[in-house]
């Protein structure tokens, strides 16, 4: 069995061969702003501040899109998430929702985005009925709608027979998160720098004054963490150590298969279909680091697959791998400036919404940045709320 992702499995060589080029390269010694972590926030970052004309080096430990990045559903679903979250996140993800339907019109961005649609088919996501969990996402300003067996059946005619309704959310979207990655490095004049790791920090007189790295020392303007949940080379400097954590989980992926989903669909577990053809399940929950997949999971998972989908009973899953969810208390991003230090941002802990809302955090990112804050209310994501 694969312990990589299928988003790295799916990549063609052209694109393999982009990812490979950005090893080893020579950091820029002192830019405008260094950006220590490559996944999906980070180059999102990078590129909104490179559209300013800001000059940007990005280091990455591994591999562009490595971990939590690499390892996500690849889901762009601010409605079906949002009703566990604050309003604050609610308005965060529809404004990054908008942002990431704007990027497949520009140069560079190739990332598999479609609006395929959300349906949910379990019972065990609504308390009483779909009506009443739909009209309970409108009353919050949430895009969904109740749908019964026929309508579920002409929506996803591959689904088991006896399901007898759900929730539609029609607006929610999908991308290749790798891919995704790839195009923010690849649209931006930032230069990125992969298997360079982010050591310590000086800091004197309230200012970042260096950070030294395996490829050497960094003299930026500012620097932003988004590093996720890893935070050690930074952590000395803060008067607590950061409220972030990682959580585990696991996905699993058959071969090519025939066409058999269009919307994600969330029974036990999520599954959705790739447009090359590979159905994907999962979403395991595990507290820690875990770095490698359990077969008896991959076997749940599998069974619950073919439970919703008959056509994937039997079915082999080769694929399985593991990621690790940057997480903080409440489950919400840190957004914030270092305590003490002007020159330091941090933009970690997103949990299961790193990549819906990466553009948005990129955004916010280059308004602190250049303008002197964001323009918008960010309270609700303080370092202090802790």
């Amino acid at each position: 069995m694969s312990q990589d992702s299928i988003w790295f499995a799916t990549l063609d060589d052209t694109e393999r061969a982009e990812l490979r080029a950005f090893a080893g390269r020579e950091v820029l010694t002192t830019p405008d702003v260094l950006i220590v972590g490559g996944g999906i926030v980070g180059a999102a970052t990078a590129y909104s501040l490179s559209q300013q004309g800001v000059q940007v080096q990005v280091v990455e430990a591994g591999t562009l899109g490595g971990l939590a990045s690499g390892a996500n559903a690849g889901g762009i679903w601010p409605d079906q998430q949002g009703i566990e979250y604050p309003e604050a996140f609610r308005n965060l993800a529809r404004r990054s929702r908008d942002l990431w339907g704007k990027l497949p019109a520009r140069d560079g961005f190739d990332f598999d985005w479609r609006v395929n649609g959300f349906v949910t088919v379990d019972p065990m996501h609504w308390e009483t009925s779909p009506e009443d969990l739909a009209m309970h996402l409108l009353s919050e300003g949430l895009s969904a709608h109740a749908i019964d067996g026929e309508q579920v059946k002409l929506l996803e005619p591959h689904l088991r027979s006896d399901i007898t309704g759900g929730v539609h959310y029609p607006s929610e979207a999908h991308v290749h998160p790798v891919k995704a990655v790839l195009s923010f490095a690849r649209a931006s004049t930032a230069q990125f720098s992969t298997e360079t790791r982010a050591l310590s920090m000086d800091v004197n007189n309230g200012r970042v004054q260096s950070v030294q790295t395996t490829a050497g020392t960094i003299q930026p303007g500012h620097v932003i963490a988004a590093t996720g949940w890893m935070a050690d080379w930074f952590a000395a400097q803060t008067p607590t150590p950061p409220p972030l954590t990682p959580i585990s989980g696991q996905m699993i992926a058959t071969a090519p298969q025939p066409p058999l989903l269009k919307n994600t669909v969330l029974g036990k577990a999520i599954v959705f279909q790739l447009l090359t053809g590979e159905v994907v399940t999962g979403g395991s929950m595990v507290e820690g680091d875990v770095t490698t997949p359990d077969a008896q999971v991959t076997a749940d998972f599998a069974k619950m697959a073919g439970d919703l989908l008959p056509a994937l009973k039997d079915v082999p899953f080769p694929h399985a791998w593991t990621g690790a969810r940057p997480t903080t208390p409440d489950r919400l991003p840190i957004l914030d400036r270092l305590p003490g230090v002007d020159n330091f941002l941090v933009a970690a802990g997103h949990f299961k919404n790193g990549l819906l809302l990466a553009p948005i955090t990129g955004e916010l990112m280059t308004e602190w940045i250049v303008a002197g804050k964001p323009s918008l209310d960010l309270t609700s994501f303080r370092w202090d709320r802790f």
